[in-house]
């Protein structure tokens, strides 16, 4: 089959999934071509066939979601996205795809498309859609503009998959974990590990470094500020970006701070970490996942950098309830994807509500 697979390449878990998914319907003989959309190429994330585009990004400013910096941005980069669309439509109608997945992707997953095939919304954000999941009580102008920005990033599809920590609605599916993650050798070290500091507020990596020399913890850093230099500062090491020594670092760490995105607070989870998630500022969905993952007994939920109560958090074992849902093979998942086991998603919930 001929599939186009579209990845927002904004965060790390669209790409991580795509990572892991697009090998898999390789070998199972689909011809894939992988479009990307986002701020920068996934340059650290290899396709056989890829190509990406500037997309339709969201801003971040002094560590928070601006939806109104957001708007302007897309208002003043529409020129370029509605030729990047069209360069994706002649693409499009030369491949002749029978399947599109698109993981919030807004050109893939655009009416404007009209690709002649079926369309699979497969992502997280559309799991907030769906009247079955549960969702924090709050209302905000944050919300109202993440459900707004999914309806348009979804609006050319006719199937919609969302990636959920529980079986809550016969749409979800199990976030994608990589194959060789619980391969790693889990062990307990004395570092803290810190994921996507960039995002953080003036002064804290000096509240950080205080803690660190007051504590006698060592801390292993990544997503830091650009000013910042790599290397040690004090007994904070600042990591320069690779997946697999930061899967290591996750692996040996005592404890994990990490911002609420769908793939790594799930990851130390897995790799049996205590872990304090910490949602961008004016970003509803990171708030929500934080919530679910509270909810879940997955994350403690904080609203700062709380370094203490990461070392005070017990670490989660194989005996969690969500953990076999969790772990589901990235090939279950596909099969409800690609609807080859004819029961589809209905069946995978099933097995676990039961």
């Amino acid at each position: 089959m001929r599939i186009i697979y579209g990845c927002n390449s904004q965060g790390q878990g669209h790409l991580s999934a795509a990572a892991t998914l697009v090998p898999l319907l390789e070998r199972r003989g689909h011809e894939v071509r992988v479009i990307s959309s986002g701020p920068q190429p996934p340059n650290i994330y290899q396709f056989r066939w890829h190509r990406h585009f500037s997309g339709l990004p969201y801003a971040l400013v002094g560590g928070r979601a601006d939806p109104w910096q957001t708007v302007r941005n897309w208002c003043g980069n529409l020129p370029s996205t509605l030729t990047s669309l069209l360069d994706l439509k002649r693409m499009v109608q030369e491949f002749e795809p029978e399947l599109i997945i698109s993981d919030f992707e807004p050109m893939t997953g655009s009416p404007f498309l009209s690709p002649g095939c079926e369309v699979v919304s497969m992502c997280r954000q559309v799991a907030l859609l769906d009247p079955n999941i549960p969702l924090p009580a709050c209302s905000s102008i944050q919300q109202r503009i993440t459900v707004t920005m999914v309806r348009c990033f979804t609006m050319g599809a006719t199937r919609f998959h969302g990636f959920h920590y529980a079986p809550d609605s016969h749409r979800c599916v199990p976030p994608v974990i990589r194959e060789d993650l619980l391969r790693y050798p889990v062990v307990q070290g004395k570092h803290l590990f810190i994921y996507n500091y960039h995002h953080t507020g003036k002064g804290e990596l000096e509240r950080l470094l205080n803690w660190s020399k007051r504590r006698g913890v060592p801390v292993r850093v990544y997503g830091f500020p650009g000013e910042i230099a790599r290397g040690l500062h004090g007994n904070v090491l600042m990591q320069p970006s690779d997946r697999f020594q930061m899967l290591a670092d996750l692996a040996s760490c005592r404890a994990a701070l990490v911002t609420s995105g769908l793939t790594t607070p799930l990851e130390a989870f897995l790799l049996q970490k205590p872990v304090v998630t910490i949602p961008l500022q004016n970003q509803w969905e990171q708030y929500t996942n934080a919530w679910h993952l509270e909810l879940a007994g997955m994350a403690k939920m904080s609203t700062t950098w709380d370094y203490d109560a990461a070392l005070e958090l017990s670490a989660p074992t194989i005996n969690h309830p969500a953990w076999s849902w969790l772990t589901t093979s990235p090939h279950r998942i596909l099969d409800a994807i690609l609807m080859e086991n004819r029961q589809g998603a209905h069946s995978l919930r099933e097995q676990f509500a039961a």
